[in-house]
Parts: C-alpha cells; structure tokens; sequence
C-alpha cells in the first residue's frame, strides 16, 4: 500500500509541472492543516527540491528514479559504522579483489552485497541495518529483493582483511569461491590466485 506522500506525489506532478510553487499556493491547491509539514516531508522523501527559501518544485519521476539509484550506490562502506565484525565475501568479495572490475550475481534491479557475519551477531547487524536505512536479508529467507541488499551469511569464524577501506573475506578465500564457479569467474581467476 503506498504511503500518503507516495499518493500526493502524482497529484502535485498535476496540478504543477515544471512549474515552481510557494508554500501558499500549495495552500491553496491542497487543503492541508500542517503545510509546512507536508512540505518539509515531501523535500525529506525527494518527491520535491527547494530551490530557494519558500519556493519548490515537484522532482520528475525519471530524476527521483536517477537520485534513488545512485544514492544506494553509496552503500557499501554502511558496516564500517556498525563496529560489529564482518568481511565481504562471495560475489562481493571477487569485485572488491578485482577492484570493482568484475561483478556478478546482480541483475539490473538486485545488488547483492554478500556479508560474512558472526553467528551470535546476526540480530544486532539486522537491528543496525533497520536502524540505518538500509536493506538486509539472512541468507535463504524468501523474500521479493530489489536495489542494494546486504545479503547476511552467519558463519561460526570470521577472519576479515583490509581492503580498500572495507573488511573482506582473504584474497586466497575469494578466489576459492571464484575457482568453484569457472563459468562465471574464469576471466578473473588469474588475477585473483596472484598473491
């Protein structure tokens, strides 16, 4: 069920456009007892900009799509902040070896992001994703998926690397799990074994 916002968004789209509007004639247009409010929300959740104090545009579907998508881009360092033991791994961990250059398992609306965590550790990682906004799943619960996800794998010892300012699983583990899957990694397996 969409929220509210998400219901006004293609009725501001209607009655402004491209067009810029003020607080009053949003008043006007929408009967509203907290308009500033609603404004304020609606700028927070992206559906409007502010170009200047007091005035604001409705942002085109295709932008709010572009600023949706670039923005869980960002999201990969997110369990620097969590200070809980962690290492990427699976298919994550071969595009972090190969710095970025070879990626896999994604489709063009699903980014996995595959996390080693400690067994004991699994309900604080889900309390901090909840907590900051990102999405996160254990391993094997059947869910719909969409956009960035860190993929949660409970595993009984971690032993993370540095790498590139993230934690990852050793160099040595990826290509382990690249070399079982030749069909998909073969391009990378040389790099990969280079110690």
């Amino acid at each position: 069920m969409p929220s509210k916002y998400e219901q006004l968004y293609p009725w501001l789209a209607a009655a402004y456009g491209h067009n810029a509007f003020t607080v009053t004639e949003f008043e006007e247009t929408f009967p509203s007892p907290a308009p500033r409010k609603v404004l304020s929300d609606l700028r927070r959740l992206g559906f409007i900009d502010s170009p200047s104090r007091g005035v604001y545009k409705v942002v085109a579907p295709d932008e709010r799509s572009r600023r949706t998508l670039t923005g869980e881009d960002g999201l990969l360092g997110i369990p620097e902040r969590a200070r809980l033991p962690y290492a990427y791994s699976r298919d994550t961990a071969v595009s972090l070896w190969t710095d970025g250059a070879y990626w896999t398992g994604l489709t063009a609306a699903f980014r996995p992001l595959h996390i080693d965590v400690g067994k004991k550790d699994v309900a604080r990682w889900q309390r901090f994703f909840r907590a900051s906004g990102a999405r996160a799943t254990l391993e094997g619960v059947s869910e719909t998926l969409f956009g960035v996800v860190h993929v949660l794998h409970p595993v009984t010892e971690l032993r993370p690397v540095r790498r590139g300012g993230l934690h990852v699983v050793p160099r040595r583990t990826a290509y382990e799990y690249a070399a079982a899957r030749p069909y998909l990694y073969e391009p990378v397996l040389r790099r990969l074994g280079k110690a």
